[in-house]
């Protein structure tokens, strides 16, 4: 074996281990993705358990995804610094070059769907922060309303001892989205 021959073996190798780190990034995005699915579901359905197990599942898996992505940025750095060509910009397409047919598209593949689990993490993180900013001013307006009822009181709901006297309009709140 010539030394080309050499050095796309090893361009080779380098590259199937970059799809490998590319597939467990995403395997880890993909978990988190399902515990985004599962905290939406939980907030909607106010299951105060559930989500603060779902809370403790993302403490125990989070590190695991930062790991998996620090793991993969260390390992391109390190395959950008080994093929560094001053003619050549180091980017994913220059560090794929010269690989096989079938290597090169196992990265791209691997690349793919890292990207697109990432951006449904991302967006199903947003969605959730919205649901939550509304329960919050849901929590807030209710709260206000029967501080508001409480305090004015204006159809005698509760007695001098602050049991309830009858059920009048500080009964039932509903807000619809």
């Amino acid at each position: 074996m010539n030394n080309l021959e050499q050095r796309n073996a090893i361009i080779d190798e380098d590259c199937r281990l970059l799809a490998s780190l590319l597939e467990v990034e995403a395997k880890q995005y993909r978990r988190l993705l399902r515990l985004a699915w599962r905290q939406n579901s939980y907030m909607k359905r106010q299951d105060v358990d559930r989500l603060d197990f779902n809370a403790s599942e993302w403490a125990k898996y989070l590190p695991q995804a930062d790991e998996a992505r620090i793991a993969r940025e260390r390992f391109v750095q390190e395959m950008a610094s080994q093929r560094r060509n001053a003619s050549q910009p180091a980017n994913f397409e220059n560090l794929i070059a010269g690989t096989s047919r079938t290597t090169r598209d196992e990265v791209i593949s691997s690349a793919n769907d890292l990207r697109a689990t990432s951006v449904r993490l991302a967006r199903q993180n947003e969605l959730n922060r919205q649901l939550a900013e509304f329960c919050l001013d849901l929590a807030r307006e209710e709260t206000e309303i029967f501080r508001t009822t409480v305090l004015n009181d204006p159809s005698g709901c509760y007695g001098n001892n602050a049991q309830t006297a009858s059920r009048g309009p500080g009964g039932v709140l509903v807000k619809q989205a």
